[in-house]
């Protein structure tokens, strides 16, 4: 249950904290991919149950932030959780290397998405340049996000006291 509660008081922090954060201009104005990396975290960390939660309570904070219609982080984020919970087993989640590789690919894959449906229903205009420039800023954004994100979250689960054991319990 403390476990529950901390990940969904770090979904609203990372909302909070990707709301406040200033967009890039360097990256095509592009944000630090917080949510995202969230969802991550937890679908490789946690049981099918929790994952639901964690995607969905971060897509609709992500959707809820983000300047047009729902639907880019509804459709992104449970593709990201349901392939990273079906690969935890087989790959090393705390290593810096993974956490480089799969923060590159799900701020890639995310800002796919949302160009592609922004694009396609003309929410917002297509440029080749700005495209181009905002998939390699999230890319190299996703690539420094997940491992900061991930290992906040090792340290604060890891300040969570254990439940104390008495006798033969």
């Amino acid at each position: 249950m403390r476990h529950r509660l901390l990940m969904l008081t770090m979904i609203l922090f990372g909302a909070l904290l990707q709301m406040v954060l200033p967009t890039w201009p360097l990256f095509g104005g592009m944000k630090p991919p917080i949510l995202a990396a969230l969802v991550l975290h937890y679908s490789l960390r946690r049981d099918n149950r929790e994952m639901w939660l964690a995607v969905f309570t971060a897509a609709l904070m992500q959707d809820g932030l983000e300047l047009g219609s729902f639907g880019p982080a509804l459709l992104a984020f449970p593709i990201i959780g349901i392939l990273a919970n079906r690969i935890r087993t087989e790959v090393f989640a705390d290593g810096l290397v993974s956490q480089v590789i799969f923060g590159a690919v799900i701020g890639l894959f995310f800002t796919f998405i949302t160009l592609l449906i922004f694009t396609a229903s003309g929410q917002r205009p297509f440029s080749f340049g700005l495209t181009l420039l905002r998939l390699l800023g999230s890319f190299i954004l996703g690539m420094v996000t997940l491992p900061l994100v991930s290992h906040s979250i090792i340290r604060l689960e890891g300040l969570i006291p254990k439940r104390r054991t008495y006798g033969w319990q």
